[in-house]
């Protein structure tokens, strides 16, 4: 049983010094039947709890139940409040935001982004978001074909073939290799293809008459249609002045990336990737830039992930990413 005075009752996340705590346990470890113990926080707040005081962590325990029937955290017991209030001292914040935006997955603690950016405005970070959920194209040369985002040291970036054919013909001595986009075309079975797939079996027609016309002639008619996206990435750059020099980093992540990893497999992910891989991309930036500061901490997601477990969907329903990369909460409806 934990009895707290009238005075702790008006503060959920502070006990004062002149409370005390009345403490019965069953257990018999603790030896503490019919025993009070008047406990003293110091600077007043749970965060300077010292766990390795023994009544200091009896008075957090009591706190804790106190939480968990107020259901403000996500915490299950007193010893995943703990853990919470154990990150939250070594990141240096508050404990009532730590236990809505931290949270203990098999045993381990992971931070929300709405943390990782907190603690990076700490370290005086800024960042921009390079790469919004950007498409990636192929491209090619006329014999080899190319991601967009993978690209030799020696190519070069053209608009078209014509582009590509008048630079190669002023390269004399052929140091690069001129690259262009992949055109895609599609016949009357809906299949697609790359340009570079054609042979003569296909003709490009512009109209029903034509495709006809080509289909009598035992010729497979297809038409021009946008060139299909082979990936998507989202990059960050992150900015900070270190002892007086200017640091920069960035953090990328790829659905390939995603694929690769069997993310997919996850209908969550399936049904959020440009959020989840937005997520994943900020968090791996943050932790090269400031790892000082997040101490390399995982966002909770990618937690998840990592241990199996279900990915909250609320938590990424009520988020939206803006074009600068920053993720706000949705305003309630009902307000």
């Amino acid at each position: 049983m934990v009895k707290l005075n009238d005075g702790a009752r008006g503060n959920e996340d502070t006990i004062k010094p002149s409370d005390s705590i009345e403490t019965t346990s069953n257990d018999a470890n603790h030896h503490q039947s019919n025993e009070v113990a008047a406990v003293t926080l110091n600077n007043n707040t749970i965060n300077k709890v010292n766990l390795f005081d023994e009544k200091q962590v009896v008075a957090a325990e009591a706190f804790m139940n106190r939480i968990m029937r107020t259901e403000k955290g996500g915490i299950k017991s007193a010893a995943e409040g703990l853990a919470v209030l154990m990150r939250a001292q070594d990141l240096n914040l508050p404990f009532s935001t730590c236990l809505e935006h931290i949270h203990v997955i098999n045993g381990k603690t992971g931070v929300d982004v709405h943390i990782i950016k907190a603690l990076l405005l700490r370290a005086g970070c800024t960042w921009e978001c390079t790469k919004d959920y950007q498409p990636l194209y192929e491209y090619t040369d006329g014999i080899n074909v190319f991601n967009d985002n993978a690209f030799p040291d020696y190519a070069v970036r053209c608009k078209s073939k014509a582009d590509a054919d008048a630079k190669a013909s002023e390269d004399v001595n052929g140091e690069f290799i001129y690259l262009y986009p992949v055109k895609f075309y599609k016949d009357f079975n809906n299949n697609i293809y790359r340009e570079y797939q054609l042979t003569n079996k296909f003709t490009i027609v512009r109209n029903a008459a034509q495709a006809k016309e080509a289909a009598s002639k035992q010729l497979i008619p297809i038409y021009r249609i946008p060139a299909v996206p082979v990936d998507f990435i989202t990059e960050y750059k992150f900015m900070r002045n270190v002892n007086g020099k200017d640091v920069v980093a960035y953090g990328k992540f790829t659905y390939s990336e995603a694929v690769a990893a069997d993310l997919f497999s996850k209908d969550t992910y399936k049904k959020y990737a440009r959020v989840l891989i937005s997520h994943r991309a900020f968090t791996y930036g943050a932790r090269d830039i400031a790892s000082d500061y997040i101490f390399g901490v995982m966002e909770t997601n990618e937690l998840n992930i990592v241990a199996n477990q279900q990915i909250d969907e609320q938590s990424l329903e009520d988020t939206i990413t803006l074009s600068d990369g920053t993720i706000i909460t949705k305003p309630d409806e009902n307000q």
